[in-house]
């Protein structure tokens, strides 16, 4: 359990809670038991309940797995008090660590312990909404190589890798689009604990606003993806075309020269060329000429 206190406010941060933890809590707070029944097991859903003297707040924090190479949600449970921001999860969450260490300055400590705990709760969300627009440089950068990589080198290995960045990126939207949701009952509810304080509702509106700004980032890169795999396919598709018809070609060429080949060396009495001393080379010449005559034909017809 690690804990913070700045005029007045205390920031409490609970990592893997445990039974001790929730009794803590039970003996100095005024929860619901319903509320602390549901700290320690995982949510099913985001949701922003309101009680008497508290909000319960669950939301979900995207954070990127290196080794799945995909954004995989984290759940964050919050109580708000008049005086307390008391933040529980069961896995560790790495934007919470930087907010924490960055409170060891002096002037960060006081900017954000500076007014209500609705403030407070303002600066921990900024934070991890932060983090999260820093976290999109990673699909970023693979889009730029993706891009590259097909470009250079027509493969049909990109559709895995285009697959895998598009999965990261249906990860991240899925785990942050409840957001807007939670922020928009947060200013709804916001009279509940700060009734005094008018300027909160702007606060909360912040947040709003720098989620839909993660959102069309994350949107546009989506777009760009699809059309990445798009372009990628019709490079794919322009290459088997073009070997298909070669083949083809090549077919059409060898076909009628086999043909007469074969004709002209069928072992008859009436056969004019058979017996000639220069058979090999009569019926080598024809063979030639006939493919002549295709690659002309071809050409009259631009296939080549």
């Amino acid at each position: 359990m690690k804990q913070i206190t700045e005029n007045n406010l205390t920031w409490i941060d609970i990592e893997k809670p445990a039974q001790k933890d929730i009794d803590w809590l039970k003996q100095n707070f005024n929860f619901h038991p319903i509320t602390l029944g549901e700290l320690i097991p995982p949510s099913k859903r985001e949701k922003v309940e309101q009680f008497n003297n508290y909000l319960f707040l669950v939301m979900y924090v995207p954070l990127f797995n290196p080794k799945k190479r995909t954004t995989t949600p984290t759940e964050l449970d919050v109580l708000i008090t008049k005086n307390y921001v008391i933040t529980i999860h069961n896995e560790p969450i790495e934007p919470l660590n930087i907010f924490s260490e960055g409170l060891k300055k002096r002037e960060t400590k006081e900017r954000v312990f500076g007014a209500t705990s609705g403030h407070l709760l303002y600066w921990i969300i900024e934070s991890i909404l932060s983090f999260s627009e820093r976290q999109l440089v990673h699909i970023s950068k693979n889009i730029g190589r993706i891009e590259d990589n097909i470009f250079k080198s027509i493969s049909r290995d990109m559709i895995r890798e285009v697959s895998t960045v598009k999965r990261d990126v249906l990860d991240f939207r899925m785990s942050i689009r409840p957001l807007y949701r939670i922020f928009n009952s947060l200013y709804e509810k916001s009279h509940i604990l700060w009734s005094n304080d008018v300027d909160i509702k702007v606060y909360f509106t912040d947040l709003i606003g720098d989620y839909n700004r993660l959102w069309h980032e994350i949107d546009n890169y989506a777009d760009t993806l699809d059309a990445l795999e798009k372009t990628n396919i019709n490079l794919i598709n322009d290459k088997t075309n073009a070997i298909v018809k070669m083949f083809t070609i090549m077919s059409f060429l060898t076909f009628p020269a086999m043909l007469v080949a074969t004709i002209l060396q069928i072992n008859t009495k009436t056969n004019p060329i058979l017996g000639n001393p220069n058979d090999f080379w009569i019926i080598l010449g024809i063979v030639v000429l006939t493919i002549l005559v295709m690659l002309t034909y071809f050409k009259s017809r631009k296939w080549l």
